[in-house]
């Protein structure tokens, strides 16, 4: 299993004013978080669209693995044993209907945050030229 960066956060997670949130919306399940830029307030949020499952773990919990290549950044996980066990659970018929990437991002004070989903989209509010894939 092989991390690959995906995008970064503009900001770094230690300027948070406040805690990530975990969002469930229609477009897709948002992790949005909200900076101190030079004393103005940016809003970022990372969508991943089409989320098939999901998982957070403290940063008690979280080993080496959790950390490297992921602090601040977005990266997909290759040939994930998450996303296999997730087919193989699956009934036959709809074990190859969705397109499913295993994201990984750890967040300062938050943890790690994993999600299942079709793709991962930074959307902020200043950078509107913003990442994903």
């Amino acid at each position: 299993m092989e991390k690959l960066p995906i995008f970064s956060l503009p900001c770094p997670s230690t300027a948070a004013v406040r805690e990530p949130k975990i969002i469930d919306e229609d477009r897709g399940l948002l992790l949005s978080m909200v900076f101190d830029d030079d004393g103005h307030k940016r809003q970022m949020d990372v969508l991943f669209v089409k989320p098939r499952a999901f998982r957070k773990r403290a940063e008690i919990y979280c080993t080496l693995w959790h950390l490297t290549d992921t602090y601040d950044t977005v990266c997909e996980v290759t040939e994930s044993d998450w996303v296999a066990e997730l087919r193989n659970d699956a009934v036959p018929e709809w074990r190859d209907k969705w397109v499913m990437r295993h994201f990984v991002i750890y967040v300062d004070s938050f943890g790690c945050f994993e999600v299942i989903a079709e793709s991962a989209v930074l959307n902020d509010e200043c950078a509107k030229n913003s990442g994903g894939t």
